[in-house]
């Protein structure tokens, strides 16, 4: 579904992220570890498209990431990319139009109640908690059913109730076939991933065996 073919990232001389050569097909879990700096949220950049590989080369079903793959990804970095002013539902609706999310209004509302927000709708989201904003944040990546989800910390702020809630959607998707990458210090999701990968300073350290990473 996605690969990375000795794909690296260099700003400024540095390298931030070393080569990496990387497949991982639908229905996938990999969790990604490492201490802070190491090149984790690099990494999901790089395989959203967000930044262009330096040298080498990411392909999403044998292509580059363009704009017409916007829909094919679901990406929450820790930046909630949400509008104070706007209240949920008016950030989920915008999004969505974005998306171009068929029956939008539906697709709100069974993710809301999904996510156990439906209450906070017609709330702007600059009152919400720091919990409801990373759930809120989620149901926006999930609006138009992607194919790939790149999450960084999703867990962070949630308590231990809604966490395991959060894990349960995320297992749903990739029992429907999503790929999901997740940068995470949540030491109970690793043992349930098809891929563990750990990066320590920009260069991928340990890989579970059975997929192609290097």
């Amino acid at each position: 579904m996605i690969e990375l073919r000795r794909a690296s990232i260099i700003r400024n001389g540095r390298i931030l992220l070393y080569p990496v050569n990387l497949t991982l097909e639908s229905g996938v879990l990999a969790t990604v570890t490492g201490p802070n700096g190491a090149g984790k949220t690099t990494l999901l950049r790089l395989m959203s498209g967000l930044w262009r590989p330096s040298e080498g080369e990411v392909l999403l079903d044998g292509e580059s990431p363009s704009a017409r793959h916007r829909g094919q990804i679901g990406l929450v970095l820790q930046e909630s990319m949400l509008y104070g002013g706007l209240t949920v539902r008016e950030n989920l609706r915008f999004f969505g139009r974005l998306y171009r999310v068929s029956d939008l209004e539906n697709r709100i509302h069974d993710l809301a109640n999904e996510l156990r927000f439906e209450r906070r709708l017609n709330d702007p989201v600059s009152v919400l908690s720091k919990g409801y904003t990373q759930r809120v944040t989620l149901a926006r990546a999930l609006l138009p059913k992607p194919r790939l989800l790149l999450l960084d910390e999703p867990f962070d702020g949630l308590d231990p109730s809604v966490r395991g809630l959060v894990k349960e959607v995320l297992a749903l998707r990739v029992a429907e076939g999503a790929t999901a990458v997740v940068v995470t210090h949540d030491l109970k999701l690793t043992p349930h991933a098809d891929v563990q990968i750990q990066l320590n300073r920009g260069r991928v350290a340990v890989v579970s065996p059975g997929n192609k990473v290097s």
